[in-house]
């Protein structure tokens, strides 16, 4: 499985899926005009790598900034990773928000009511 590796700009994400590493992480802006064409590949990406996951799975997401459509897209991401079952993977995913950010919080709430892993919000102050 290749890994998918694309650097960020003001309004793309930067991306790291590297099931050979063991690192997998997502963040930055993500403001794209298409949001279905920016995370078409990860979505692709993940149903490739839950076919044959890592025995431990930890996703960091740590975003600046999430418009909605790109949040639609983050969710299709999470419901993808909640089939896996909990015997091939044991999935959590780290979700890191600005203490101020009270909006990603939310989002991040959402998110983790939808699945039935570990979704860990992690208040930084330092953003």
């Amino acid at each position: 499985m290749d890994n998918l590796i694309v650097k960020g700009n003001d309004v793309t994400p930067s991306v790291c899926l590297d099931k050979d590493k063991n690192v997998f992480s997502i963040g930055g802006r993500s403001i794209p005009e298409n949001a279905i064409a920016v995370y078409s590949p990860i979505i692709d990406w993940w149903k490739q790598y839950i076919l044959a996951p890592n025995h431990e799975t930890l996703f960091e997401m740590n975003f600046e900034y999430i418009n909605s459509s790109s949040m639609k897209q983050i969710a299709k991401l999470i419901t993808i990773l909640d089939t896996v079952p909990a015997c091939e993977s044991k999935i959590t995913v780290n979700w890191h928000y600005n203490t101020d950010d009270t909006d990603s919080k939310l989002q991040a709430e959402r998110l983790a009511k939808m699945v039935k892993f570990p979704f860990v919000l992690i208040a930084d102050a330092s953003k």
